[in-house]
């Protein structure tokens, strides 16, 4: 995987004597512990093991500079590293309890498939603290749709109790987030997408209909983030998309409004600013 690290496991304001010792990463990790990287990767870290929900195994980047990280696992935390370079998507995740945190996402190429600067499938999901700059790795982007962060279910199940927090978006072509549960158009039909905060996030986009669109989420929470790019609408809520509450959001000059209704259906249980279809 890479050069092991000379650095303590602890997090960040982590308490004195919460260290473990970092494990090499030629080694096989079992559950809670904590793989050091430094340095940097010539090929994409792909992590294939996790933990248990009590104890996930950690992968700390220390800065480390890899070009593009894919997780296929369950209780997996993801912090610290610098995906640049990487194809098509900086960092894509897929499993259960899966946390991508403190990370820096730049220059990802486009090679045929939209050009994204993260994905994410699964269940709880939490995608925190991380930094989106310089997304476009390339000069030719074909027709490619990019967003900062994005989800779908059309091969898969929904993704629930997902948490997408203080998040930093910064010149985006396309959306800050695009989310799409699995009973939209060609949708899966699997499961549901609900039960999502998103908060505190700073999104600097400019997608011509809408910086936010959530289409078959129910019961989301979008609060406390800035929103200075532009479009016809901030937050745009589709087909499905019931129980959403949108509050205490600082919107730009660069927005028609704040709130747009793409669907009636997501009328039911709506709270937040006067909304138009």
């Amino acid at each position: 995987m890479g050069a092991l690290a000379a650095c303590t496991s602890a997090p960040p304001g982590g308490a004195p004597g919460s260290e473990r010792p970092c494990l090499d990463p030629d080694r096989q990790p079992a559950p809670g512990d904590v793989v050091c990287f430094s340095g940097e990767l010539n090929e994409p870290l792909e992590i294939d093991t996790g933990g248990t929900p009590d104890a996930p195994v950690t992968y700390r980047g220390n800065g480390t500079v890899v070009p593009g990280i894919q997780v296929r696992a369950d209780n997996v935390i993801v912090d610290g590293f610098v995906s640049r370079g990487a194809s098509s998507t900086g960092i894509w995740v897929q499993g259960e309890n899966i946390t991508v945190q403190n990370n820096e996402i730049t220059q990802v190429r486009f090679v045929g498939e939209d050009l994204d600067a993260m994905r994410f499938f699964g269940d709880g999901t939490k995608i925190l603290n991380n930094r989106v700059y310089d997304l476009e790795g390339t000069t030719d982007i074909g027709d490619s749709h990019i967003d900062c962060i994005q989800t779908f279910a059309t091969s898969g199940p929904g993704s629930s109790d997902v948490l997408i927090q203080g998040n930093r978006c910064e010149g985006i072509r396309a959306q800050c987030l695009m989310a799409e549960g699995p009973d939209v158009e060609d949708g899966s039909g699997e499961g549901v997408s609900e039960n999502w905060v998103f908060d505190g996030n700073y999104c600097d986009s400019h997608a011509e209909a809408q910086s936010v669109s959530v289409q078959d989420v129910q019961n989301v929470t979008i609060s406390n983030n800035d929103m200075v790019g532009e479009g016809n609408k901030a937050f745009a809520l589709g087909q499905g998309s019931t129980g959403v509450v949108v509050k205490d959001n600082r919107i730009g000059q660069g927005y028609g409004r704040e709130v747009g209704f793409d669907d009636d259906t997501v009328e039911e249980g709506y709270q937040g600013p006067p909304a138009e279809e």
